[in-house]
């Protein structure tokens, strides 16, 4: 019973960070979605990808799993797909977030890496 319940509340403390989304006003406003990392894990560079229904500028921001911000980027972004390339630059193994954020939301993700 222990460890189902151990079990049960990992799995949802991990799924908490899969994705955030905080959206400013109107629900009808979110202009970013398919936000994906791939590859993910990744040895030395991975490329985080998203449609954008709008040109706008777009801050990725790369954090630790305690919070620490270790990378920023900001980017114009056109309409459609875009590509952001994420290159590992010394940072250890492990699990970190990046989040894409706009004026209107945040979408949060985890990136692994190996």
């Amino acid at each position: 019973m222990k460890k189902l319940l151990l079990i049960a509340l990992l799995f949802i403390y991990a799924s908490s960070f899969a994705q955030q989304t905080k959206i400013v006003g109107d629900a009808n406003q979110k202009t970013i979605s398919k936000v994906i990392a791939n590859p993910n894990p990744f040895t030395n560079s991975t490329d985080i990808s998203f449609y954008n229904k709008k040109s706008q500028k777009v801050i990725l921001t790369i954090k630790n799993l305690l919070g620490k911000t270790v990378s920023t980027f900001t980017v114009n972004s056109k309409k459609g797909n875009n590509s952001i390339p994420f290159y590992r630059d010394g940072l250890n193994s492990g699990i970190y977030i990046y989040s894409i954020q706009t004026d209107e939301e945040i979408i949060s993700k985890r990136l692994i890496i190996r």
